[in-house]
């Protein structure tokens, strides 16, 4: 059995998951939004097991495991500056994204 990560990599690891999820959510993915996302993993060493099982949904077509939010929460701060950093990531930034970082702020308990 693996021993359980430290708090700091299970957050790192919810974020990448969150940014999948952000990246799926118009049902396509760009290399672009696939470099941002393996740059933000690097940077934050998430294991490469961890983000092998993460792409591994992607390559096959399987559901994505849906991030933790009580992680999240815990650096609402971080989620967001990573998931700007992925939708203004092609230059510009559209109504649907828009209203996808209002959504993630608002679960994350972010008020306006």
């Amino acid at each position: 059995m693996a021993a359980p990560l430290p708090p700091e990599a299970q957050f790192h690891i919810e974020v990448i998951k969150l940014l999948l999820q952000v990246a799926t959510s118009d049902d396509r993915v760009t290399r672009e939004e696939i470099d941002a996302i393996i740059e933000t993993a690097r940077g934050f060493s998430v294991p490469l097991t961890e983000l092998s099982a993460l792409t591994r949904c992607l390559h096959e077509g399987q559901p994505l495991p849906p991030p933790d939010l009580s992680v999240l929460r815990q650096d609402p701060k971080a989620v967001l500056d990573a998931v700007h950093a992925l939708v203004i990531g092609d230059g510009h930034l559209d109504e649907s994204e828009i209203a996808m970082i209002r959504q993630i702020r608002e679960l994350l308990g972010i008020t306006p």
